[in-house]
């Protein structure tokens, strides 16, 4: 259930921006600007999941301002054929934001650190339930999405990689 949760939060935040740089939260006018603002695809074939991920046959999302937040849906086909279906809005500095349609997560903290780096951690009923580093390329056409753990921030061993369209 946990590695299934960690590969669909992945693919939440596998999005990559305009280039243009991040303010601290509280510095920005208007929208956010972060790396998950887009439509992104996942691409199976530079993608590699870990030991007991839910694998996906496909999965697109994609993330948009709203008001002081970004929101975002993850749309999944999965190994099997279910379709699952993700969403949340969340502000860009750590405090909690509800989180609907993912197994095991009740919860996002997302913490933006740079133009080109965003941290998440996904939460179940209060506690960290798993982790992830999004890393957009230099030219903003894909998005790395790490798994870590969601205390200590050591990298595991899945890599999701999505491409803009």
């Amino acid at each position: 259930m946990r590695a299934a949760s960690v590969a669909i939060v992945l693919v939440f935040f596998s999005a990559s921006c305009s280039g243009a740089h991040s303010a601290p939260v509280g510095a920005r006018f208007g929208p956010p600007v972060t790396l998950l603002a887009g439509k992104w695809e996942l691409n199976l074939a530079r993608t590699h999941y870990g030991r007991g991920v839910d694998r996906r046959r496909r999965e697109v999302f994609t993330c948009a301002p709203r008001g002081n937040r970004v929101h975002c849906v993850i749309r999944s086909v999965r190994a099997d054929g279910r379709a699952v279906v993700g969403e949340f809005a969340a502000t860009l500095d750590g405090v909690g934001a509800p989180v609907s349609g993912i197994d095991g997560v009740d919860e996002v903290q997302l913490s933006e650190s740079g133009d080109s780096v965003l941290d998440g951690t996904f939460r179940w009923q209060g506690r960290p339930a798993f982790g992830y580093r999004a890393l957009r390329s230099g030219d903003g056409r894909s998005l790395m999405i790490i798994s870590v753990d969601p205390i200590t921030r050591v990298a595991l061993t899945t890599v999701v990689v999505y491409d803009r369209r």
